[in-house]
């Protein structure tokens, strides 16, 4: 198995790769964690699920309830609100 030495894309640190993920254009980050702050700044989804989720809570900071509505059904209603 042969190995190259790399820069890490989003911290710039070294790290040593297999010459086949370098191929494969696989190896640009030297922790997953970096891939994916490097993706979340591209692409934002993190932060739009926080954004979304925020968004459900009612005014007390609790998740709202639904009605039991059937599992396949789209007719999700809030519980009190006709």
């Amino acid at each position: 198995m042969t190995t190259v030495d790399r820069s890490c894309e989003w911290c710039k640190k070294p790290f040593t790769a297999r010459n086949a993920d370098v191929k494969r254009g696989w190896a640009r980050f030297c922790s997953k964690s970096c891939k994916a702050m490097k993706q979340e700044k591209r692409t934002g989804q993190n932060a739009a699920y926080h954004d979304r989720r925020d968004y459900a809570r009612n005014q007390e900071g609790e998740p709202q309830e639904f009605a039991d509505a059937h599992l396949f059904s789209n007719e999700d209603y809030f519980i009190g609100k006709d």
